[in-house]
């Protein structure tokens, strides 16, 4: 073979390797020119990012062409090698083909070699085709692989992307004025002459209020042509320009802004207008309109206020307003304003005190609007309990007022159960709302209620402020006095009616109103666990002193269960609150508000002596009626265990005298511990331990003897004598003959029971005991409710009172009996039946039913079994 000094790569070289050929000569002339035009790109963005960063605008002539100058003889350097750049040579195009083929032999070179000796051997022919048929299978192989001009090895530190980087950069802080900083570099007039091209450029826009929310509005210049523009009131027209050159003609309903004119750049100044309607502004340059604005105003329009429910005063003294509100923009605030009502024509009367205001809460969507509600405690006010008129006013976030209709309203005022401190607040009120005409009167009235305080149980220290109150009044000169005297009268009522009781409602109020402010503004979860943490503290204070207030006999299961309902809803409050469900937490923090004006309610409603005394006794009358129940069960319980001994004893020895089971001390035998286990489960309360464990009789005659002390107390509170009770007096001493005679002991009066009956007879006597306790009941009811006693907070008669948790059923059974016998039959759910036969049919059913049951003891259905052959 002999290799050519130059290879040949024309069409006698075959199609295959040709059109590899061509395809390598330009990959490799993009190789060569794509490394000067990066970098000559490279020096094009560079001057763009300094063109755009303003380094143009404020250099002086020489500076901006010196520095075009640069850059391009930059740009030039970086495309030089593009003059030296020739078409690759056919060698270099082979091995580009010998490279990207990646085998040993160059099969592209080796193709265009021709053979040496070519003497016509015909075996030197044969190797020779052979030899380059497999170079042609070779080639046709080969792929010529993408330009690579090597920029990593010739820009190893990436400058060319930093440049781009720096120029996107820089035409994001450019924005709008990317052309006009780029066309600085190239202005290259004198600076006289720029000068005074600025100065006859004319800027001119809209500002729309900060309410609007919207973007500034820019007046087109390239046309003279009036142009409409939509923009909200209270806009600011702003015209900038050279003041001897440029003039602004305004028409309609815009006037000068408030905001002062600045003076931007020398020979520059701009004036601002403020836009209240529609409106017309002509821009003029040297006298030549230039731009005409038609202005189209959206009115703001003034938010609206109007009450949705009547005002509702609270037992407490606060005042709940119900009211929706609306603004196009969004609301900044409202409030409850107080005034008193008085002919428009003349002018309001004077007052010592300011009248009160109430702010109110917005309702909690984006832009304050919708319906809300609003709990003030306005209680403590000296406008308190006056006659006022109110209106409610909202303020939206663009300065507009609106107000709702008047309405006319007893102020809400705390309520005083002791008529002398009533009496005080009522002459703190007038001495308040007539400073001029009711001293004389005031006066008048303080030396009336300081009359005999020995007859009227005045306290000296209250008396002596009386005094006091009296001769500062008299001696008063001015306001301040005037004022002096009704903060006095206003601290002794409160000190007559609660004594320091009054601090803890306060914490209690203020913890809810810091919590529902918070709620309302949407403060962080720590703060709210805070103030969460403030509330249950004051309410825990206030129930505490609401309980130790409290009578010593009150139901202390009552106070049970409000602390239980307080914690669960202090715990569900929070929960709502830390998991974003503020409306939730702000609706149960309402409840939990009117929970505690109940409590105050029920707290201010305290009975008189006579009715506490009364509900006493009544209470002593249930836990009668209870332990009778009580009683009668365990003398049933030991008749059941003699009578089951009895018939063991003779079935081992039947002619055994019967004398020989003899009854314990207790009058009953001896359980074994089988019975012990069986009965264990019907024992009474843990309290009842010490009475159970006298005698049968004993216990019967110490309830005989607490049910005429009973008697005894209700005949001194006025109560007529009740038979009931009279013959549940019969049936109990009969009852306790009857178990005494069982056991061969005198009476508890001294005189032997019958001793006939024994502990089945007992058993029939305490019942009827137990029935007459009942109608005794019952008549006494009725006679609470003639005498307006009956009804107790509940609306219930007092001695069938019995409170339960919200949703809990009646326990009641068919006989008409509560949970704790303390129900007859007219109060329970049989007092609807047709009749006696109805009620006489419910019975037997129910008998029936719990007969036929057999998980209950077997002494339950003996019991059962003799209440159904009874007569």
């Amino acid at each position: 073979m002999k290799d050519s000094d130059q290879p040949s790569l024309g069409p006698e070289q075959g199609g295959s390797l040709g059109a590899l050929a061509t395809l390598a000569q330009r990959v490799l002339m993009v190789e060569r020119v794509w490394p000067p035009l990066v970098f000559a790109l490279a020096v094009v963005i560079l001057f763009l990012a300094a063109s755009w960063l303003g380094v143009w605008q404020f250099a002086p002539r020489s500076f901006r062409i010196a520095g075009v100058v640069l850059f391009a003889v930059a740009c030039g350097i970086a495309l030089a090698p593009l003059a030296r750049l020739r078409r690759p040579a056919p060698r270099d195009v082979l091995a580009r083909l010998d490279r990207d083929a990646g085998a040993n032999h160059r099969p592209a070179s080796s193709l265009a070699d021709s053979l040496a000796n070519d003497d016509g051997d015909p075996g030197t022919q044969a190797m020779w085709a052979a030899h380059r048929a497999r170079l042609e299978r070779a080639v046709d192989a080969i792929r010529v692989a993408p330009p690579s001009p090597r920029m990593a090895e010739r820009d190893p530190y990436a400058i060319r992307f930093g440049v781009a980087l720096l120029a996107f950069a820089a035409a994001v802080a450019a924005g709008p004025e990317t052309y006009g900083r780029l066309a600085a570099a190239f202005d290259w007039r004198s600076d006289e002459a720029i000068a005074a091209t600025a100065a006859s450029r004319i800027d001119a826009w809209i500002d729309p209020p900060p309410y609007a929310g919207r973007p500034p509005v820019v007046i087109d210049f390239k046309t003279a042509a009036p142009q409409t523009l939509n923009i909200p009131e209270d806009s600011i027209l702003v015209v900038r320009g050279d003041p001897s050159l440029v003039e602004t003609r305004i028409e309609g309903a815009i006037s000068p802004s408030d905001q002062k004119d600045e003076v931007p750049e020398k020979n520059r100044a701009e004036k601002r207008w403020t836009i209240h309607g529609v409106g017309k502004a002509t821009i003029l340059r040297s006298g030549a309109p230039v731009a005409v604005a038609i202005l189209a105003v959206t009115p703001a329009g003034a938010p609206t206020i109007a009450s949705t429910e009547e005002p509702r005063a609270n037992i407490s003294g606060s005042l709940t307003l119900s009211y929706h509100v609306d603004d196009r923009f969004g609301l900044a605030g409202a409030r409850a304003d107080f005034a008193r009502p008085h002919d428009g024509a003349a002018p309001a009367p004077r007052t010592l005190a300011p009248p009160p205001q109430a702010a109110l809460q917005l309702p909690p969507t984006a832009n304050g609007a919708g319906d809300a509600k609003t709990t003030v405690d306005l209680s403590e006010h000296p406008w308190a309990g006056a006659k006022v008129t109110m209106t409610l006013s909202a303020v939206s976030i663009s300065g507009k007022t609106g107000q709702s209709g008047p309405i006319e309203m007893t102020l809400p005022q705390r309520i005083f159960h002791n008529p002398l401190a009533r009496a005080l607040v009522e002459q703190r009120r007038a001495l308040i709302l007539d400073p001029d005409n009711a001293p004389k009167r005031v006066e008048t009235a303080l030396t009336g209620l300081a009359i005999a305080p020995e007859l009227f149980d005045t306290p000296a220290q209250i008396y002596l402020g009386l005094k006091q109150a009296n001769a500062s009044l008299h001696d008063a000169k001015s306001d301040a006095d005037l004022l002096d005297v009704a903060a006095m009268l206003w601290a002794m009522a409160l000190q007559i009616e609660d004594g320091d009781a009054s601090q803890a409602e306060r914490d209690l109020r203020a913890a809810e109103q810091a919590l529902r402010e918070a709620l309302q503004r949407g403060a962080s979860d720590q703060e709210i666990r805070k103030l969460m943490d403030q509330l249950r503290e004051a309410a825990k204070r206030f129930m505490s002193e609401m309980a130790r207030n409290n009578q010593p006999d009150a139901n202390a299961q009552d106070q049970n269960l409000q602390a239980q309902d307080l914690d669960k809803l202090l715990d569900q409050m929070e929960d709502k609150a830390r998991n974003g469900s503020r409306e939730d937490a702000q609706a149960m923090l309402d409840q939990m508000q009117e929970m505690f004006e109940n409590m105050r309610s029920a707290r201010d409603g305290e009975e008189s002596p006579g009715e506490r005394e009364m509900r006493k006794q009544i209470g002593e009358l249930e836990k009668l009626l209870h332990d009778q129940q009580a009683l009668r069960d365990d003398t049933f319980r030991s008749d059941q265990r003699d009578r089951t001994r009895k018939r063991a004893h003779n079935r081992a020895a039947p002619g055994q005298d019967d004398q020989q089971a003899q009854p314990d001390e207790d009058g009953s035998n001896a359980p074994d511990q089988g019975d012990n286990d069986a009965d264990s489960s019907a024992k009474p309360d843990q309290d009842q331990a010490d009475q159970d464990a006298l005698p049968l009789d004993e216990r019967q005659g110490a309830l005989r003897d607490r049910l005429a002390e009973l008697q005894r107390k209700l005949k001194s509170l006025g109560m007529k004598g009740e038979k009931g009770f009279d013959d549940a007096q019969g049936d109990m001493k009969e009852a306790e003959g009857d178990l005494s005679g069982d056991q061969g002991k005198p009476g508890k009066d001294g005189q032997g029971g019958k001793g006939k009956g024994g502990k089945g007879a007992a058993v029939d006597a305490q019942g009827r005991a137990l029935e007459a306790l009942r109608e005794g009941a019952q008549g006494l009811g009725k006679q609470m409710q003639s005498q307006g006693q009956g009804q107790g907070r509940n609306g219930k008669g007092n001695y069938v009172a019995r409170r339960t948790r919200p949703g809990e059923p009646p326990s009641d059974d068919p006989l008409g009996r509560g949970a704790e016998g303390d129900k007859g039959r007219e109060d329970g759910p049989l007092k609807e039946t047709a009749g006696a036969a109805e009620r006489a049919r419910r019975v037997m059913e129910e008998l029936r039913r719990r007969l036929a049951d057999p998980a209950r003891p077997v002494d339950e259905r003996d019991y059962l079994e003799r209440l159904m052959k009874r007569d």
